[in-house]
């Protein structure tokens, strides 16, 4: 069994991603392996996972790590800095509040989350910090921000239309990040006392990784901004990004707009 010392030695920011053996978890894991700055530490599966006890290396083949999938909370939660979570709303609800216990970081990627579970998670940033973006893209958040930045400008003659394009396994619908922009637009209405329905419509077929487009048609012509995913790599580069800035952080709760602006 061939282990990787340059990995093995290797010193930075410890996490855990939940869901590893899922596309994104494993996504995660292998961009996570060969970046200098992290080092995963742990990785949980579901109950009964049959990957429980499999070397994360192997998993995604890499060389071996000597971290092993577990599918005990307990055990994941051993020597991590920080939490990279991507799961259904049940396995959100469960490690914020496992890792607020622990005092670890929390970085969420999941979409769909109900106002309650938000509510739960701005509630938990009172004792760590917590970030959550249903879409961890760079691309995607840009165009959140340039959706809401144009909308009180020509809202008042242009209908305004969301699409939202995924593959045919993604549960939510719409997406997160449909609603995100829908709820960005919606704000920069309301800001400038702007009557004006936002239609959001989506459409699961193939194997999109995600696809957002705002329209604004008004008569004669219409504006289409949109952005495109063509590989799950964008959003797992984002959550590694993410949770190396989160670490650094006081407790509260953040969101990409926080990440982005910090950048500047």
């Amino acid at each position: 069994k061939i282990i990787n010392m340059k990995i093995k030695n290797k010193q930075g920011i410890k996490i855990g991603i939940v869901g590893i053996g899922g596309k994104m978890g494993q996504s995660i894991a292998k961009l996570a392996i060969n970046d200098p700055k992290v080092f995963i530490n742990s990785g949980i599966d579901h109950a009964k996972s049959k990957l429980a006890g499999k070397d994360i290396g192997d998993l995604v083949g890499e060389a071996s790590l000597n971290i092993y999938v577990s599918d005990n909370i307990q055990k994941f939660f051993n020597k991590i800095d920080v939490i990279v979570e991507f799961g259904l709303e049940e396995a959100t609800k469960m490690f914020v509040k496992e890792a607020s216990k622990r005092n670890v970081a929390f970085v969420s990627g999941s979409t769909g989350l109900s106002k309650q579970t938000v509510k739960l998670l701005i509630n938990y940033s009172k004792k760590i910090p917590i970030f959550w973006s249903p879409n961890m893209s760079i691309g995607a958040n840009i165009l959140n921000q340039a959706a809401s930045e144009i909308t009180p400008k020509i809202a008042k003659e242009f209908d305004i239309d969301i699409t939202d394009i995924h593959h045919r396994q993604k549960r939510d619908r719409p997406s997160g990040t449909a609603l995100s922009i829908k709820q960005s637009i919606e704000s920069a209405l309301k800001k400038n006392k702007i009557k004006k329905k936002v239609n959001v419509s989506a459409i699961r077929a193939g194997d999109s990784t995600g696809e957002h487009s705002v329209i604004f048609s008004g008569s004669g012509e219409r504006i289409i901004i949109k952005h495109i995913s063509t590989s799950r790599n964008i959003f797992a580069k984002g959550a590694i990004e993410v949770a190396k800035w989160i670490y650094m952080q006081k407790k509260g709760f953040y969101n990409m707009k926080d990440f982005l602006a910090s950048k500047r």
